[in-house]
């Protein structure tokens, strides 16, 4: 005869309840009204300026996929601006003028660098590093861009030929960034990748973090 203490009865799975709110998470006070928009509007804030670096950044993320074959466009002086391709890896010939030379410190590097046009011509302008003018040379070679393109990096360089130099220089005004080949654009696409994470990550935050909790029913 089988003893019925003997007998256990197997364990039942506990029920699972989805999407079951903790009453006594409920019941904490909510953080100050104040404090809480001033969150949203500072991640929100955040999001905007990485956007807006993001699309500065548009031009130089374009020239990264330009194509690395120099193209030669001949002597500078006799450049028609037509012709010329923005944002493209070229190689132009010409005469730097020395009475026209800009020189100008960066904050973060602490290099000089140097910017001024070739003669006959007033259509292209050169960029380099002020070490490199010490070897003279006859042909120069990177990224063909305008003075627009390049945001407000070069706006007190401009500025300085149009009102010290008397220099005609515009936003249309090409600039040739010396040595700057497609892949060293780099920098660009990886912040771009970087803002763009960070935008995804911070408004999932958002929605998750502010989204409002249904009471119970």
């Amino acid at each position: 005869m089988v003893n019925d203490a003997s007998i256990k009865e197997p364990l039942q799975p506990a029920p699972v309840v989805a999407d079951e709110v903790d009453p006594e998470l409920l019941a904490l006070p909510a953080p100050p009204e104040g404090r809480r928009i001033a969150t949203m509007a500072v991640m929100a804030l955040a999001v905007v300026v990485a956007l807006g670096l993001t699309s500065a950044l548009r031009h130089d993320v374009a020239y990264f996929f330009a194509s690395s074959a120099v193209s030669d466009v001949g002597n500078a002086a006799e450049l028609a601006p037509a012709t010329l391709a923005s944002n493209s890896f070229v190689q132009v010939e010409g005469t730097p003028m020395a009475s026209q030379v800009v020189r100008y410190r960066r904050l973060l590097s602490g290099e000089t660098f140097v910017v001024f046009p070739l003669a006959g011509q007033r259509t292209v302008f050169v960029h380099m590093p002020e070490a490199a003018m010490a070897s003279p040379r006859a042909t120069y070679s990177g990224r063909l861009v305008t003075f627009g393109e390049m945001g407000g990096r070069l706006d007190g360089v401009r500025s300085f030929f149009s009102h010290e130099l008397s220099a005609p220089v515009t936003t249309e005004s090409y600039v040739l960034l010396v040595d700057e080949s497609p892949p060293t654009a780099w920098w660009a696409l990886a912040l771009s990748l970087f803002c763009v994470l960070f935008v995804l990550v911070d408004v999932w935050l958002l929605v998750r973090w502010f989204r409002p909790i249904a009471p119970p029913s």
